[in-house]
Protein backbone atom coordinates (compact mmCIF):
# COMPACT_ATOMS: atom_id res chain seq x y z
CA UNK A 1 0.00 0.00 0.00
CA UNK A 2 1.53 3.77 -1.14
CA UNK A 3 1.49 5.62 1.81
CA UNK A 4 1.20 9.93 1.11
CA UNK A 5 3.53 12.02 3.61
CA UNK A 6 1.45 14.60 5.84
CA UNK A 7 3.30 17.31 3.26
CA UNK A 8 0.71 16.39 0.94
CA UNK A 9 -2.44 15.03 2.13
CA UNK A 10 -3.00 17.46 4.85
CA UNK A 11 -2.64 20.46 2.52
CA UNK A 12 -5.14 18.71 0.48
CA UNK A 13 -7.39 17.77 3.15
CA UNK A 14 -7.43 21.53 3.83
CA UNK A 15 -8.05 23.49 0.48
CA UNK A 16 -10.83 20.59 -0.20
CA UNK A 17 -12.52 21.48 3.11
CA UNK A 18 -11.65 25.51 2.85
CA UNK A 19 -13.57 25.79 -0.90
CA UNK A 20 -16.38 24.10 0.97
CA UNK A 21 -16.44 26.17 3.73
CA UNK A 22 -15.82 29.46 1.32
CA UNK A 23 -18.68 28.04 -0.66
CA UNK A 24 -21.37 27.86 2.22
CA UNK A 25 -20.14 31.19 3.52
CA UNK A 26 -21.07 32.68 -0.17
CA UNK A 27 -17.59 33.94 0.03
CA UNK A 28 -16.87 34.02 -4.00
CA UNK A 29 -13.62 35.45 -3.94
CA UNK A 30 -12.06 33.52 -1.03
CA UNK A 31 -13.26 30.47 -3.23
CA UNK A 32 -11.43 31.54 -6.50
CA UNK A 33 -8.31 32.22 -4.15
CA UNK A 34 -8.09 28.21 -3.96
CA UNK A 35 -8.19 27.72 -7.61
CA UNK A 36 -5.24 28.52 -10.15
CA UNK A 37 -6.42 31.66 -12.32
CA UNK A 38 -4.44 30.23 -15.09
CA UNK A 39 -5.85 26.69 -15.75
CA UNK A 40 -8.79 26.20 -13.29
CA UNK A 41 -11.77 24.27 -14.80
CA UNK A 42 -15.08 23.71 -13.46
CA UNK A 43 -17.27 21.04 -14.59
CA UNK A 44 -21.05 20.22 -13.10
CA UNK A 45 -21.70 16.55 -14.75
CA UNK A 46 -24.35 13.45 -14.05
CA UNK A 47 -24.99 10.31 -15.98
CA UNK A 48 -28.54 10.20 -17.44
CA UNK A 49 -29.47 6.48 -17.66
CA UNK A 50 -32.55 7.89 -20.26
CA UNK A 51 -30.41 8.89 -22.17
CA UNK A 52 -27.13 6.84 -21.84
CA UNK A 53 -25.01 9.29 -21.93
CA UNK A 54 -23.03 11.99 -19.41
CA UNK A 55 -24.28 15.09 -19.35
CA UNK A 56 -22.32 18.42 -18.76
CA UNK A 57 -24.58 20.95 -17.00
CA UNK A 58 -21.65 23.24 -16.14
CA UNK A 59 -18.21 24.03 -18.11
CA UNK A 60 -16.34 27.08 -16.57
CA UNK A 61 -12.92 28.29 -16.52
CA UNK A 62 -11.68 30.27 -14.11
CA UNK A 63 -12.68 34.02 -15.68
CA UNK A 64 -16.03 32.23 -16.55
CA UNK A 65 -16.57 31.47 -12.71
CA UNK A 66 -15.89 35.18 -11.42
CA UNK A 67 -18.48 36.65 -13.87
CA UNK A 68 -20.72 34.21 -12.87
CA UNK A 69 -20.13 35.10 -8.88
CA UNK A 70 -20.56 38.24 -9.90
CA UNK A 71 -23.71 37.29 -11.36
CA UNK A 72 -25.39 35.79 -8.41
CA UNK A 73 -26.99 39.01 -6.49
CA UNK A 74 -28.73 39.96 -9.74
CA UNK A 75 -30.32 36.41 -10.23
CA UNK A 76 -33.76 35.43 -9.47
CA UNK A 77 -32.73 32.31 -7.03
CA UNK A 78 -33.68 30.44 -4.04
CA UNK A 79 -31.55 32.24 -1.17
CA UNK A 80 -32.06 28.56 0.80
CA UNK A 81 -28.51 28.15 3.00
CA UNK A 82 -26.42 25.27 1.41
CA UNK A 83 -23.82 22.74 3.33
CA UNK A 84 -21.81 21.07 1.79
CA UNK A 85 -20.04 18.29 3.20
CA UNK A 86 -17.50 16.15 2.12
CA UNK A 87 -15.35 13.31 2.97
CA UNK A 88 -11.60 12.36 1.30
CA UNK A 89 -12.00 8.48 -0.75
CA UNK A 90 -8.74 8.70 -2.02
CA UNK A 91 -5.10 11.10 -2.95
CA UNK A 92 -3.10 9.78 -5.90
CA UNK A 93 -0.28 11.96 -5.91
CA UNK A 94 1.46 12.65 -9.18
CA UNK A 95 5.66 13.34 -7.66
CA UNK A 96 6.82 14.38 -11.00
CA UNK A 97 3.98 16.55 -12.08
CA UNK A 98 3.48 17.66 -8.50
CA UNK A 99 -0.52 16.97 -8.68
CA UNK A 100 -2.67 15.07 -6.97
CA UNK A 101 -5.96 13.64 -7.98
CA UNK A 102 -8.25 13.62 -5.33
CA UNK A 103 -12.15 11.77 -5.10
CA UNK A 104 -14.51 13.11 -2.23
CA UNK A 105 -17.50 12.20 -1.50
CA UNK A 106 -19.98 15.44 -1.82
CA UNK A 107 -23.49 15.76 -0.12
CA UNK A 108 -25.05 19.36 0.29
CA UNK A 109 -28.26 19.90 2.65
CA UNK A 110 -30.51 22.65 2.16
CA UNK A 111 -31.98 24.83 5.33
CA UNK A 112 -35.42 26.19 3.77
CA UNK A 113 -35.05 30.25 3.94
CA UNK A 114 -38.66 30.34 2.48
CA UNK A 115 -40.74 28.84 0.74
CA UNK A 116 -44.61 28.25 -1.03
CA UNK A 117 -45.71 27.27 2.91
CA UNK A 118 -42.93 28.99 4.42
CA UNK A 119 -44.94 28.77 7.69
CA UNK A 120 -44.17 25.19 7.44
CA UNK A 121 -41.17 24.62 5.46
CA UNK A 122 -39.12 27.62 6.84
CA UNK A 123 -36.08 26.27 8.70
CA UNK A 124 -36.72 22.92 7.49
CA UNK A 125 -32.98 21.25 6.50
CA UNK A 126 -33.25 18.12 3.83
CA UNK A 127 -30.82 16.39 1.67
CA UNK A 128 -30.49 18.51 -1.44
CA UNK A 129 -27.76 17.10 -3.90
CA UNK A 130 -25.15 13.96 -3.48
CA UNK A 131 -22.49 13.09 -5.72
CA UNK A 132 -18.34 13.40 -5.69
CA UNK A 133 -15.71 16.10 -6.22
CA UNK A 134 -13.06 14.87 -8.57
CA UNK A 135 -10.58 17.40 -7.93
CA UNK A 136 -6.81 18.04 -9.42
CA UNK A 137 -5.01 20.21 -7.15
CA UNK A 138 -1.38 21.67 -8.60
CA UNK A 139 0.96 21.96 -5.67
CA UNK A 140 3.15 25.03 -6.79
CA UNK A 141 5.48 27.91 -4.80
CA UNK A 142 2.39 29.50 -4.17
CA UNK A 143 1.19 26.36 -2.14
CA UNK A 144 -2.02 24.12 -3.39
CA UNK A 145 -4.45 25.30 -5.68
CA UNK A 146 -7.50 23.55 -7.63
CA UNK A 147 -6.64 23.57 -11.58
CA UNK A 148 -9.85 21.08 -12.15
CA UNK A 149 -12.85 20.71 -10.46
CA UNK A 150 -15.62 17.88 -12.14
CA UNK A 151 -18.58 18.10 -9.88
CA UNK A 152 -20.28 14.53 -10.73
CA UNK A 153 -23.80 14.02 -9.14
CA UNK A 154 -25.84 11.00 -8.91
CA UNK A 155 -28.77 13.82 -7.98
CA UNK A 156 -30.75 14.78 -11.25
CA UNK A 157 -33.87 16.82 -9.87
CA UNK A 158 -32.99 20.31 -8.81
CA UNK A 159 -35.08 23.28 -7.44
CA UNK A 160 -36.09 25.89 -9.82
CA UNK A 161 -34.17 28.99 -9.27
CA UNK A 162 -30.96 27.68 -7.53
CA UNK A 163 -27.64 29.50 -9.24
CA UNK A 164 -25.41 28.38 -6.80
CA UNK A 165 -22.88 26.18 -7.86
CA UNK A 166 -22.11 22.86 -5.89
Amino acid sequence: MNCLPQEILQPVHDLICKSCLYMNEESWKDYLSLCDSQSFRYRVMNYSPEIRKEQVWADRDFKAMKSAFDLLPRHNTDHSKLTRHVNIYTVDYDETAKEAKVVSALTIYRTQLDGTMSYIESGQTSLYVVGLYKDRIRFNGEGPKLVDRIVQLDTRQLDVGNHKPF
